[in-house]
């Protein structure tokens, strides 16, 4: 039977995620149910895992009247034992994990001196140590048939450095050079990782949540946008995306040659000004 995730154990890019089955976290809100109805699109197969477990059910329902199969399953994925959970869930109803999409995430925009550690430590359990944990627990078995793809949604902010997100940025980079080390650590075992880098996102972004846009020189992208590089990193396997709606690479290469000059730019584009009025003045409980 041709696996469509592979052509030769070196080849991990798909031409057709038809059949296939994802596990997502973070599905119930901001740009979970954006992938989620991306990946029906494509005939997917997916298991929803997040928190709130009545959101989930709405969104499995949407899918499968989309026409493909669709579980849910509630999960905390800083819990070890909703971890095995969730893979052991998603192997029941669909025999196998073909993709799963580290997407839960948690923030919080505070001068770094006012943040609570106990939000310094859930910051960081959430956005690094459970996708690393949860990738542990369904890596193997993906090696063990030589095809998977693991795909984490880190941010910009942990590419960049997001004045008044420290530890925010902090965690996503790490998942970010997580990912893009097991992408060259996996080469030829016909499994691989991807990760998508979102800058500012209208409608369902953390600024969003907070009713906050952009300012104009900045710009952002759309949550459908974030969705799309998802598909287009299963289907090329191309190791890191950024989703903005203005050129960055350009702006990390400043930073890597003086990011004296790099900060100037941004307090002249506007940005250390809009974050510091987003952030709290009191740390979360």
């Amino acid at each position: 039977m041709h696996n469509p995730f592979q052509e030769s154990p070196a080849v991990t890019a798909m031409a057709s995620l038809k059949g296939l089955t994802a596990v997502l976290t973070g599905a119930s809100s901001g740009i979970g149910p954006y992938i989620a109805r991306a990946l029906a699109a494509e005939r997917m197969n997916v298991v929803l895992a997040a928190r709130t477990t009545e959101k989930l059910e709405a969104l499995a329902a949407e899918l499968r009247g989309s026409g493909v199969g669709a579980e849910v399953a509630t999960t905390d994925v800083t819990e070890p034992a909703d971890r095995r959970n969730l893979a052991k869930r998603a192997r029941t109803a669909f025999g196998q994990i073909d993709v799963l999409i580290n997407n839960a995430g948690y923030e919080e925009i505070i001068e770094f001196h006012k943040q609570n550690p106990e939000a310094i430590e859930k910051t960081i359990e959430t956005n690094l140590i459970a996708p690393m944990l949860l990738t542990r627990e369904i890596l193997p078995n993906m090696i063990e048939r030589g095809s998977g793809h693991v795909i984490h949604i880190a941010s910009l902010a942990g590419r960049l450095g997001m004045p008044f997100g420290a530890v925010y940025s902090g965690s996503k980079g790490g998942l970010a050079e997580f990912s893009l080390s097991l992408h060259g650590e996996l080469e030829g075992t016909g499994v691989t990782s991807s990760v998508i880098c979102p800058g500012f996102i209208a409608e369902a972004g953390m600024f969003a949540r907070k009713n906050r846009k952009a300012p104009p020189t900045l710009k952002e992208a759309r949550p459908s946008d974030v969705a799309k590089a998802v598909i287009t990193a299963l289907k090329t396997n191309t190791p890191e995306i950024m989703v903005t709606a203005r050129p960055v690479r350009p702006l990390m290469a400043l930073r890597a040659i003086s990011p004296k000059a790099m900060n100037a730019l941004a307090n002249k584009l506007g940005l250390i000004r809009f974050l510091r009025s987003v952030a709290t003045r009191k740390p979360e409980n």
